[in-house]
């Protein structure tokens, strides 16, 4: 029988008892409070102490213990205590059976309060949590009666006192009794968001609360914020086979079961602030505790992270049943005031949900899949993969290619996953197939033990005499000129941007960039991604190849990614586009080949005044004769090392001349030097009659456009540091040039 007391106050004799907050003890076991119940107080504060029972009308006095302390009979399952002095009192419970032990402190009347902390500082819009405690004259928490109270003010009024640290928090202008019934009350300051500075809170004493007990203030100090503003995307890092989906805002994760370590990278780069306050909440659905705590919808854990290079990773450790199947971990991004932040009307979320792995129809398969090209009798060799759904390599499981459907009849060939996953089968025609015929495979990957799987992904072949392609034809996104084997005439080619640098970032929408070939003139609105489309009859794979400098994927998510995403080489189905971007200026050949068809294409690239990233002085030193004239070079240059045209003056430089050295025109200063379309611009320096030196410095133009020489500018994953001034010296000699 386990028992539990709460600790009040005391104070008073006889009647007037029940009109102060009393303790209540309640226990529970096996066996049941009867009539012959007995409670023995064993000990009080003092001989004369009373312990009064006043919640059941069948209490009768059966006897004293030889200490002279009241044993009572009782037939509930609880006391509520009164006592007449403040101290321990102790004593026992038996009910026949059972014996168990209690005791509990009561304190005095309140003599004093206290508001802690007496200064705190909050980030701006936050919440400052307070306490109001009640002490007796020895300095220990104690009740108010239940006529008292204690009100609330602050000062200046921009600020609201709640109940809660939530959005949804109640206004409170007191604490009442029995928010102090355990001689704490707690409460909270909620602050203006956009009101900065200090605040004053004053608890002040009500009712019938001595005068010994005054009014007390405490100072809380707003500095700082969070910022409100949606970051640009969440993604699931740790562990590593995550499966991440969704769209920004609302994303979704699935995890292995039984995982504890879950960590979210935060991108932020929709800001231009490098280092960013930035709060999330978080709770589990199923119970379970993240980083030792519970957390729930209700009472969510809050985490505050700040960035770096506009990224950082909120780490959490999930124990318990936050870690089995089908629990989920969400997380939402908020406010310094714990409110949800929003993109548009859409949280921004993360939902983690753990998943026992197991091996789907998506999970095998075959390359190459799809629609491909064999000649007539000739059989195609295909690797099925086969991995769980979190990618999990699966050894030793037996695949088989069937023709048609999956039966023995039509069963061509077996094979078994190594260590990799994969397995090689064949696929063959029936021996009646002729010119242009097309035959349809489809494969199946059995475990050990356990129920086979169909892979999702099946492959027909289309069988020609010689096993090529008759026709292929390329387009792309641009509306440039397009290109077939029987006609290959381009007069335009797509024009596209070089990754900003910004951020490196490729971006995921293609533009209407035109280069036209005659007038070697640039149209319409690059962006940094587009994309060609292959066409082949019949059907087949079709492989792009680019050369260095340009980079190329398959899939559109690689095209979201830094610059130095994508590959030379990537092999797309007939009519699928295949993703292009490029980090070197100039004009480049695409090669796209099918079934003995290759078509080459062009694509046209440049960058713009705002990635200007690099300047530089040359030469570095040089000597002239006195009053003689020279020149020195101001090279722009790009993340990538592509010179910058900045003639629109979004990426000019200042320069400054001093000590025996002028500009030509007699200047010393020239406060917006641009580059032309060389990228480089020669500048004329006269040498002073007197001997001695000379320096030219060049720096950023104070408002100019580039990025990278921008306050706050942080470089992307594997950028060189930019260069945002640079110097050259000019040694005069004295002597006049001849």
């Amino acid at each position: 029988m386990a028992a539990t007391v709460f600790a009040v106050r005391s104070s008073g004799t006889g009647a007037s008892l029940l009109s102060l907050p009393s303790a209540t003890m309640g226990w529970a076991g096996a066996k049941t409070i009867s009539s012959t119940s007995t409670v023995d107080l064993t000990s009080a504060p003092s001989a004369s102490a009373k312990l009064y029972y006043g919640a059941d009308d069948t209490v009768t006095l059966s006897t004293t213990d030889t200490a002279g302390a009241a044993v009572y009979t009782v037939d509930d399952s609880y006391f509520d205590f009164r006592v007449d002095t403040a101290g321990t009192y102790a004593g026992m419970i038996f009910n026949g059976t059972d014996t168990v032990s209690f005791s509990f402190v009561t304190a005095g009347a309140p003599a004093s309060m206290t508001l802690t902390p007496a200064s705190q500082t909050v980030l701006i819009g936050g919440y400052a949590e307070l306490d109001a405690t009640l002490l007796d004259a020895s300095g220990n928490p104690t009740q108010p009666q239940t006529v008292d109270s204690v009100a609330l003010t602050r000062s200046p009024t921009d600020d609201t006192i709640v109940d809660d640290d939530d959005s949804a928090a109640a206004t409170i202008t007191q604490l009442s009794a029995s928010d102090l019934s355990l001689g704490v009350g707690t409460f909270y300051l909620r602050t203006n968001p956009a009101t900065g500075g200090s605040t004053t809170v004053t608890a002040t004493p009500q009712g019938t609360l001595p005068p010994a007990v005054t009014a007390k203030s405490a100072t809380v100090i707003k500095s700082g914020s969070v910022a409100s503003t949606a970051v640009a995307q969440l993604t699931v890092t740790a562990p590593t086979n995550a499966a991440n989906g969704g769209t920004f805002p609302t994303r979704t994760a699935q995890v292995p079961e039984n995982t504890t370590g879950i960590t979210v990278k935060i991108d932020d780069t929709s800001v231009a602030t490098a280092a960013n306050n930035l709060r999330f909440s978080a709770y589990l659905s199923a119970g379970g505790t993240i980083n030792g705590a519970a957390a729930t919808a209700a009472a969510p854990q809050y985490f505050d992270v700040t960035t770096a290079s506009r990224t950082a990773n909120l780490a959490l450790t999930i124990g318990g049943a936050g870690a089995l199947n089908n629990s989920q971990l969400v997380i939402n991004q908020v406010n310094v005031a714990n409110e949800i932040v929003r993109f548009g009307a859409t949280a921004v979320s993360e939902t983690v949900t753990w998943r026992t792995p197991v091996v789907q129809d998506v999970n095998v398969v075959p390359t190459p899949s799809g629609s491909a090209i064999a000649a007539v009798g000739a059989s195609t060799t295909v690797s099925v993969q086969v991995d769980d759904s979190f990618g999990t390599d699966m050894v030793g499981w037996t695949v088989r290619s069937y023709r048609t459907s999956v039966s023995n009849a039509n069963l061509l060939s077996t094979g078994t996953t190594g260590p990799d996953g994969k397995a090689s089968v064949t696929v063959s025609p029936l021996s009646t197939t002729t010119n242009g015929q097309s035959e349809s495979y489809v494969f199946t990957a059995s475990p050990v033990v356990g129920s086979t799987v169909n892979a999702a992904l099946g492959l027909t072949v289309t069988y020609t005499t010689g096993g090529g392609i008759t026709s292929m034809s390329i387009a792309n996104s641009n509306g440039a000129s397009t290109c077939s084997n029987t006609t290959c005439t381009l007069t335009t080619y797509p024009h596209i941007l070089v990754p900003s640098a910004a951020n490196g970032l490729v971006g995921t929408a293609t533009g209407t960039g035109i280069h036209t070939v005659a007038t070697a003139l640039n149209s319409g609105t690059p962006t940094s991604l587009m994309t060609f489309t292959p066409t082949t009859v019949p059907a087949n794979p079709v492989t792009v190849t680019v050369p260095e400098g340009v980079k190329v994927s398959a899939t559109a998510t690689l095209a979201t990614t830094l610059y130095s995403g994508g590959a030379t080489t990537a092999t797309v189905a007939s009519g699928s586009p295949v993703y292009l971007w490029a980090t070197k200026t100039g004009t480049h050949d695409v090669t796209i080949a099918s079934g003995g068809i290759t078509l080459t294409q062009k694509v046209h690239v440049t960058n713009t005044a705002g990635d200007a990233y690099t300047m530089a002085l040359t030469p570095a030193t040089q000597t002239l004769g006195s009053g003689a004239f020279g020149n020195v070079v101001l090279t722009v240059t790009d993340p990538y090392g592509n010179k910058v045209d900045t003639s629109d003056d979004s990426g000019a430089v200042a320069l400054l001349a001093t000590g025996e050295v002028l500009f030509g025109g007699y200047t010393n200063t020239i406060a917006s030097q641009t580059t032309g379309a060389t990228g480089a611009a020669d500048v004329v320096v006269i040498a002073s009659t007197t001997a001695g030196t000379g320096t030219i410095a060049a720096t950023a133009k104070t408002g100019n456009g580039a990025y990278a020489w921008r306050v706050g500018y942080t470089k992307a994953t594997g950028f060189p540091d930019p260069t945002t001034s640079a110097a050259a010296t000019v040694t005069v000699t004295g002597t006049p040039t001849t």
